[in-house]
């Protein structure tokens, strides 16, 4: 009968605990796995902000290379004196910018009258340039209208269409955009030069990421795919049985959001969309789109998931290894006979039990107390064991306060104690009054159960949840602890010395990861790393928040202050030996408002990367934030 009920207690405490610990990790599941989706959502953007600055940087090139051939000498002398010479000096220099440039498909010039009176071909697939024999007429095309109303030096264009030859589509399917403006001479329009470019190319230059996960797709106003790896579903527009590709039927809610929204990421039917609005020529506008779907996104959470598991794992078999004395313990409290039945217990329980009587003086201890703590029977017997084992522990608790505060039959707390060779351990220590018939307390049963090891475990698990693998660096949930921390603190004390928030970013980071690889592109973030936990004050705090970023917080410092510490930091990255590496950082002043704050911070970072790299950019908390 007692073998039963020790069995069912056992169980009963056994399955509480776990269920418990499996109840709280199964929220744990859903908060790790939806903020590893958030930071999916908040890398995709991030690529698409990248792949619109490449863009706005082709668009410059662009415009400087039409300014150039539209004015080239050799263009000039055709113009004036058309000659078999002139045009063969003109097409060589069209050929020379073709090869070097790749994503040009054709450049030619049309006379007023909308013929085509120079042309030359680039093939991707070949790398060749070719020059037609047969040139055509294009006065009835619609760009060439367009292109008649242009203003001297402006430079036009038309939308993303697939190419055709002689009124038929080209195959294999290749779009192109049209981009052209008047050629003059002498105050005279002798025509048009056009350039096509290959919009395939193009894309691919804009959307590359080392991440293929996160390469962009191009869609045109319509919302027809022009751009993408799975090349079955592209010009939807154009060709008819590809008309289902559209994303107003894939994605209503995205492509809603994308029609009123420039940029941004939504969660529609369990997968992720994040866009970017370019802007062409004529403010026609195409999209760009990575679509991450729920497979891509759970493998994405693998990682921080597979820790969380091992970590409850760990804490399952911990809580389950602890149940089984406490649970003993219980059984034994419960029985009719205290005296006796805590005296078995004494004698042979797998807890470290001590008997002392009403003026505290040890009577008896079990062997499992002996071995715990290093003292024998002679040495604790008639002695107040408790205090030789709390004093010298650095800890308010004491023997004496332990008595006093002993008000109920029972008490327990986990304590720090020290063993007879003054080596610490933590356990819980519990101890019940025993009373006589006349309601006197009789004697005094403590127990001690060593979890030195487990503190240890929880020290370690909390260490592994905090800090980046990588860096060494506290990670990003312990950074937006902190955020939360020192906004809080502004918030109750607005008028206390100012805090600064400061993002900083490895420049040009995709092309270490590309050209020395993986490994050195790791090296170069553990440097940085380390050069940023070396070179800031102690009050200071830095984290690894995303793959080549990091986050500093800065207590009691002013913006100047800011900025002279972290053009220090610059620097000292600069000029550190090995693989050349420069950063660039945004900082602000820390609000309350942590969304804002980060946001300013990070328009800085945007900041210094447009201005050419490798500088400092402050965006103070007042100013206007889009």
């Amino acid at each position: 009968m007692r073998n039963k009920k020790s069995i069912i207690t056992l169980l009963i405490i056994s399955i509480t605990l776990c269920s418990a610990v499996a109840l709280y990790y199964l929220q744990r599941y859903k908060e790790v796995k939806q903020q590893s989706f958030d930071y999916s959502a908040i890398q995709a953007v991030h690529q698409l902000v990248y792949a619109k600055r490449d863009y706005d940087l082709i668009k410059t090139q662009l415009v400087s290379v039409m300014g150039l051939l539209s004015h080239s000498q050799s263009l000039v002398n055709f113009a004036i004196s058309p000659s078999e010479q002139t045009k063969s000096l003109l097409e060589e220099v069209w050929q020379s910018v073709l090869v070097n440039q790749k994503w040009y498909r054709q450049i030619y010039l049309l006379d007023t009258t909308g013929q085509e009176r120079v042309r030359v071909n680039y093939s991707v697939d070949t790398g060749n340039v070719t020059i037609p024999q047969q040139l055509q007429d294009k006065s009835d095309s619609n760009y060439f209208q367009h292109a008649q109303d242009l203003e001297s030096e402006q430079i036009g264009g038309w939308g993303i269409e697939l190419d055709a030859e002689n009124g038929e589509l080209t195959f294999p399917y290749m779009p192109a955009i049209r981009v052209f403006t008047p050629v003059e001479t002498a105050g005279k329009r002798v025509g048009y030069l056009v350039i096509n470019l290959d919009i395939m190319d193009l894309s691919s230059r804009i959307s590359f990421s080392p991440d293929n996960d996160l390469r962009a797709e191009v869609l045109n106003e319509a919302g027809y795919y022009i751009s993408s790896s799975d090349s079955g579903k592209l010009f939807g527009d154009s060709i008819p049985e590809r008309k289902s590709y559209n994303l107003k039927n894939i994605a209503p809610k995205t492509w809603e959001l994308m029609s009123n929204e420039p940029a941004g990421h939504v969660f529609e039917d369990g997968n992720l969309f994040a866009f970017n609005t370019v802007t062409l020529a004529n403010n026609q506008k195409v999209h760009l789109l990575i679509q991450l779907n729920q497979e891509q996104l759970m493998k994405r959470a693998e990682r921080d998931l597979n820790d969380l598991v091992h970590e409850e794992m760990i804490v399952l078999f911990t809580v389950l290894v602890f149940a089984f004395p406490f649970a003993y313990f219980v059984t034994h409290c419960r029985r009719r006979s205290l005296e006796s039945k805590l005296a078995r217990a004494a004698l042979s329980g797998m807890s470290a039990v001590m008997i002392s009587d009403k003026h505290h003086r040890t009577m008896m201890i079990n062997s499992e107390f002996e071995n715990m703590t290093g003292y024998s029977k002679s040495q604790v017997i008639g002695h107040n064991a408790l205090q030789l084992l709390l004093e010298n522990t650095d800890q308010e608790l004491s023997s004496d306060s332990i008595w006093q505060n002993l008000e109920q039959e029972v008490w327990e707390a986990e304590v720090l104690c020290k063993s007879k060779y003054r080596i610490p351990f933590t356990a819980i220590m519990r101890i019940q009054a025993v009373q006589n018939n006349a309601g006197r307390i009789s004697y005094y049963i403590t127990s001690l159960v060593d979890i030195t090891v487990r503190k240890q475990l929880e020290v370690r698990l909390r260490f592994l949840s905090e800090r980046d693998s990588l860096s060494n660096l506290w990670n990003r949930r312990k950074f937006e602890e902190q955020l939360a921390y020192y906004a809080r603190l502004i918030e109750h004390s607005p008028n206390e010395a100012t805090t600064c928030l400061a993002l900083v970013d490895i420049d040009n980071f995709k092309r270490i990861n590309d050209e020395l690889g993986h490994d050195e592109g790791d090296r170069v973030i553990a440097g940085v790393a380390q050069l940023l936990q070396n070179s800031l004050r102690s009050t200071d705090f830095v984290a690894r928040v995303g793959g080549e970023e990091f986050a500093l917080l800065m207590p009691h410092t002013s913006l100047p202050e800011a900025k002279r510490i972290l053009e220090r930091l610059r620097i000292e990255i600069e000029l550190t030996a090995g693989t050349k590496v420069t950063v660039s950082i945004g900082f602000t002043d820390l609000t309350s408002n942590t969304t804002r704050s980060y946001k300013c911070a990070d328009v800085g970072l945007y900041q210094s990367k447009s201005s050419g790299r490798n500088t400092v950019s402050m965006y103070p908390s007042h100013a206007d934030v889009a």
